[in-house]
């Protein structure tokens, strides 16, 4: 049943009333209190719009609240995780050629990996595929484990024409340091299974098809191990205390620079140079 205020009773949610809510962009199962949250798009690989963007906000915002979620495991759908776009956006953005910066990107943008970090409980990514979109919602992970044919990277000044600071410029620098994740950035850097692994970035590499089957595995042994329910959530909050503090520090402010660099193209109609953002993989 859904939540009704009583003053005697905690906000809590429900997986039974949630999961047919998200069940357009991720199907969500739960096994002896681990959530596995697949994404798809018509049950294929992502394809990425601003409305799975905003979607983060309120799917984490459910995981989030139902005490009965012990461990997350995030996985997508086929060959890619999230790395490809719905063209039919194209046709949306023109409706908000006024403030498109701030409607569809910064509003979402700077909330999207505080509602990830919000999670209270240990988060395990079976990486199935290249993340090359708001690669952020992976790599705010505790526990990566990624498929031989993973990889992620950032290319929003070669194929977006606009600054490179969504948040993942913020994630690269704690993950890499200052230097690397400004040349990762400038130069659009690869960082594939092999070297994800070599950075301590990918925490385990599977071949392709058994990065879920490895989470389960790897979850449910967590379980054991860390049987004390208040022992995992106290680690996770441990964990994400240190990323928590680099995104309230500096997300809004890179989240300004990069939709002032947006703006200020002028090689297009502001409908069009919004569509080339959706056009092109980021």
């Amino acid at each position: 049943m859904a939540y009704t205020y009583d003053k005697y009773h905690p906000y809590r949610t429900q997986l039974e009333e949630y999961a047919p809510k998200w069940d357009g962009m991720a199907h969500l199962k739960r096994k002896d209190g681990i959530l596995e949250v697949r994404f798809h798009t018509d049950d294929g690989p992502v394809r990425f719009c601003e409305a799975i963007h905003t979607g983060y906000l309120g799917l984490c915002h459910d995981i989030s609240h139902d005490p009965d979620n012990e461990i997350v495991i995030l996985t997508g759908t086929g060959d890619s995780f999230v790395s490809l776009s719905d063209p039919e956006m194209s046709t949306v953005f023109p409706k908000y050629t006024s403030s498109v910066t701030y409607d569809w990107w910064y509003l979402t943008a700077t909330r999207v990996p505080l509602a990830w970090l919000d999670i209270p409980v240990p988060v395990i990514c079976a990486l199935n595929g290249p993340i090359t979109i708001h690669p952020e919602s992976v790599l705010l992970s505790d526990y990566i484990i990624a498929g031989e044919n993973a990889y992620t990277v950032d290319r929003h000044i070669q194929d977006a024409g606009c600054a490179p600071i969504d948040g993942v410029n913020i994630l690269y620098e704690k993950l890499l340091g200052v230097n690397a994740a400004r040349a990762l950035l400038l130069n659009s850097g690869v960082i594939d299974a092999r070297r994800g692994h070599e950075l301590g970035i990918f925490a385990e590499v599977v071949p392709h098809g058994k990065e879920l089957e490895r989470a389960w595995e790897f979850a449910e042994d967590l379980l054991k191990r860390v049987p004390s329910r208040m022992v995992r959530r106290m680690t996770r909050e441990t964990f994400t205390q240190p990323l928590r503090e680099a995104f309230m520090k500096d997300i809004r402010s890179s989240l300004c620079h990069e939709c002032y660099s947006s703006e200020l193209r002028t090689d297009a109609k502001p409908e069009e140079g919004h569509k080339n953002m959706i056009d092109k993989e980021m």
